[in-house]
């Protein structure tokens, strides 16, 4: 967010071939915006990996976040609302 503010580009441009839309960009704005305190989870990379015994196909479009013992498969075209809200979500059930 910080190096988009300080490009002063619009999001579309400061977007582009970065690997997210620019929806998205101004998403994570407005709410970053709004909330006085932003628990950040942290983001594993991983090469495909197996579930159950099966290979996961590698996607380049597809993301695997984990957050506590979830792992969450997020695709391109996901609802960036409802993925802050599940994380959120898991993130307060592991403080537990």
């Amino acid at each position: 967010m910080r190096a988009w503010r300080a490009s002063g580009q619009e999001a579309g441009a400061f977007a582009g071939g970065k690997g997210y839309a620019a929806a998205t960009l101004r998403w994570w704005s407005s709410r970053l915006g709004r909330d006085e305190e932003i628990r950040l989870v942290p983001l594993v990379s991983r090469p495909a990996a197996t579930l159950d015994g099966g290979t996961l196909s590698a996607r380049p479009s597809t993301v695997v976040v984990e957050v506590g013992g979830a792992r969450l498969h997020v695709v391109r075209g996901f609802d960036p609302a409802l993925l802050a809200d599940v994380v959120r979500a898991l993130s307060r059930g592991s403080e537990t």
